[in-house]
């Protein structure tokens, strides 16, 4: 018996300790105040990582526990996490509908967002539940000025002040606002009553040294913000503001101290400071305040570990900047700043497929990350791939509309494909994002070079030269303008300053060639570039420029290894292939040429340029079929390929095949290349070969006016003539083409049509 009730004893024991656990375990109100505890504890240690995951078990007992999701919201946003911290914010104001301080967290994060009309349902829902809510009305002006609704905004800021007149913060909003409607007076006299209204704050100070400032009232912005420095001497906001004040006045030396006194306090002071070390090219600095960021911090870190990663990478150290972008992601697998350098790193390394796996297993972990696309878009334009850059940079528009850095690449883009008019519209937008965007306003003069709008770029560059007289890039295009006005002495000198300052910068060094050619001084040129090979021989603009220059001096026994070297570096760059083609074609290496293309259309099959030059190569080969079967798969590619549906046209016009199809061709290539001869001679041709001869004269009589030299012009003009049955003209045309050399097959041609035509 003692055994066995000693069992039974035993069981139910058993039972009652799991009964108790369960019990415990199903208690969701205990659990969810435990998890959060737990947060906390990690939240105050600034672990938010591991805070996340506490408040998310919170969230998880109860998903209508407000304080939990709120905390979480919270602890997002300071792991750097902008999406979910955004997304837990509303859910914690939904949850709480009558939580007024959570309908107006949940606006202000809308309101960052901009997403005004529903940061303004938020302000009105808090109003709902107490009008008096000063911070909620501020909210709402803020949003309906993001709604251009400034004259309701400031109605709406106006009664706040009234409400609450000695809240200091409501007279900085009236004055921002006063701004935005260019009441400059009134935006100054805001400010001024901030201050005014809580004179040992330094906020209202602040703000108004961020008034004269953007006003360019340079002594009194420094006067406001000593004033505010004197009241809080190790104010965060405001030793960062009068650091960045004395870097954009200037007075760099001068930004050390209040920035150093900023980095003492935490650790985005210490990478703020690092970044003022890095732009003074005091990297040893630079570095010794990186790594005094502590592990501790864990987000900081980790952005630290990435900064000095480029830093090993500036010097030289590629093994050591893997290391530290490992370490990164041995922690955080799916960071998407560092899979991006690592990403960079791969690309320079020549590691164009691994680079490219790394930046889309960035975007698959954040899909709405803006940074993802646009360090992939970087990476296609390095490969060449165009079209596939431009749909990964408007994409990061998409996410981010204020990405003015990807408007600026897609500006390029469209500048390189001839498409002046998209390029100079998002070259002005990137502008009025970023106040004084150098880089915008250098593309935006050279697009006027290029349109002959002269007094635009010369304002536009004689003020940047004045901004960045050292800057390479600004010389280099103030130069260009000088050409285009004839003025080469000032142009040269130009050119001259920009490679004082670097040596290797390829656009000042490819102009400064081109006119040592044009002067009739090819052994300069030789030089030249020749220095250039020796300096800086593994770059690859170098290399092509090195390449364009021998072929242009004839010499290619030294541009065929140089353009070799190229395209090993960069595979897809066309424009080498095309100078090594032209290389071997003139030294009868046609079958070579072709072979060389071929290796480039295996690494870019959807590359129009390749195939379209491969077509090319065959057709001067006379391997017409696989021509055709060429520019055929090109337009497959892209049914507007110019140069291809001409060719193809031409091709099915001399074989009397297709001859409907061949007009949509060469009217498609007529569309995209309006002004270009061979074009309309293609156009012409068909419709000769239709039998339309009263369509084919108007469009070879003007060819034959334009270049009256062309046989080909001439020829074809004669027969359209002698069809249409106008011999006098006809007789003229060919006669003038046969003395102008026409070749043997077209030659006994006209002779033929001559004797019809007596």
């Amino acid at each position: 018996m003692k055994a066995n009730l000693s069992l039974r004893t035993l069981l139910l024991l058993t039972a009652a300790i799991a009964a108790f656990t369960i019990a415990c375990s199903k208690d969701p109100e205990v659990a969810k105040r435990e998890y959060v505890r737990s947060g906390d504890a990690y939240a105050a240690k600034k672990q938010y990582k591991e805070a996340v995951i506490e408040y998310r078990n919170a969230v998880q007992q109860d998903p209508r526990f407000g304080e939990a999701r709120a905390k979480l919201a919270d602890a997002y946003f300071q792991a750097g996490d902008a999406v979910n911290a955004v997304r837990e914010y509303i859910r914690a104001a939904d949850v709480l509908p009558n939580d007024v301080t959570a309908q107006v967290k949940a606006g202000e994060i809308l309101l960052a967002g901009g997403r005004y009309e529903d940061a303004r349902a938020r302000a009105d829902q808090a109003l709902a539940r107490d009008p008096k809510h000063i911070e909620a009305q501020i909210l709402r002006a803020n949003a309906l000025a993001g709604l251009n609704k400034l004259d309701d905004a400031v109605a709406e800021v106006e009664d706040a002040i009234r409400r609450a007149p000695d809240r200091s913060a409501s007279y900085s909003n009236l004055g921002a606002l006063q701004m935005i409607r260019g009441n400059r007076d009134e935006a100054e006299a805001a400010f001024k009553q901030a201050a005014a209204t809580d004179p040992k704050s330094p906020q209202g100070y602040l703000a108004l040294a961020n008034f004269y400032w953007a006003a360019r009232r340079l002594d009194e912005a420094e006067a406001q913000l000593k004033t505010a420095l004197s009241l809080d001497p190790k104010n965060d906001l405001v030793n960062r503001a009068l650091g960045y004040f004395y870097m954009g006045t200037g007075r760099v030396a001068e930004a050390e101290a209040p920035l150093k006194t900023f980095a003492a306090s935490n650790s985005t002071g210490k990478l703020t400071l690092s970044d003022y070390y890095l732009t003074v090219r005091r990297f040893d600095d630079a570095r010794r305040t990186l790594e005094a960021v502590p592990q501790s911090d864990a987000q900081n870190y980790l952005i630290a570990r990435l900064k000095l990663a480029a830093l090993d990478v500036q010097s030289g150290d590629r093994q050591g900047a893997y290391a530290l972008v490992n370490e990164v992601l041995a922690k955080e697998p799916n960071s998407i700043d560092a899979l991006i350098v690592k990403a960079e790193l791969l690309v320079t390394d020549g590691k164009f497929d691994e680079a490219l796996a790394t930046v889309r297993k960035a975007i698959a972990s954040d899909p709405a990350s803006a940074q993802a696309q646009y360090a992939l878009g970087r990476l296609l334009v390095a490969r060449h791939d165009s079209e596939g850059a431009i749909n990964a940079f408007n994409e990061a528009l998409k996410l981010n509309p204020s990405l003015a850095e990807a408007e600026m690449e897609l500006a390029k883009l469209h500048l390189d494909a001839g498409r002046l008019d998209q390029a100079k519209q998002f070259a002005l937008s990137a502008a009025t994002k970023i106040s004084g965007y150098a880089e915008a306003q250098i593309v935006l003069a050279h697009i006027d070079l290029l349109q002959g709008q002269l007094e635009s770029a010369d304002r536009t560059l004689n003020a940047l030269v004045k901004a960045l007289p050292g800057a390479p890039v600004v010389q280099t295009e103030f130069g260009r303008l000088q050409l285009v006005k004839g003025n080469r002495a000032e142009a040269r000198s130009a050119f001259e300053r920009a490679l004082s300052k670097n040596p290797n910068f390829v656009d000042a060094l490819s102009v400064l060639t081109q006119m040592d050619l044009q002067d009739k001084h090819p052994d300069v040129a030789r030089a030249r570039v020749d220095a250039a090979v020796k300096r800086n021989g593994t770059d690859v603009r170098t290399m092509e420029l090195a390449g364009e220059t021998y072929l242009a001096l004839g010499d290619y026994a030294k541009a065929e290894p140089v353009l070799r070297q190229a395209i090993q570096t960069d595979p897809g760059n066309l424009r080498v292939y095309a100078m090594l083609a032209q290389i071997l074609a003139s030294q009868k290496r046609l079958p070579e040429a072709t072979s060389e293309f071929e290796t480039l259309a295996e690494r870019a099959p959807k590359a129009v340029g390749v195939h379209t030059f491969i077509g090319i190569l065959l057709q001067v080969q006379n391997r017409t079929a696989e021509a055709r079967a060429r520019y055929e798969k090109v337009l497959e590619i892209d049914p507007r390929a110019a140069v291809a549906a001409n060719n193809l046209a031409w091709i099915y016009a001399e074989e009397g095949q297709q001859l409907d199809t061949a007009l949509q061709l060469a009217q498609t290539a007529k569309a995209q290349l309006p002004n270009e001869p061979t074009v309309s001679d293609t156009l012409g041709w068909v419709f000769y070969k239709k039998g339309l001869s009263d369509l084919a004269i108007p469009v070879f009589e003007p060819l034959t006016k334009q270049d009256p030299k062309n046989p080909m012009y001439q020829y074809h003009l004669g027969l359209a003539y002698a069809r249409a049955e106008e011999k006098g003209p006809a007789r003229r045309a060919l006669e003038r083409a046969l003395a102008l050399n026409l070749s043997a097959n077209e030659a006994t041609e006209a002779r033929k049509t001559l004797d019809t035509l007596k």
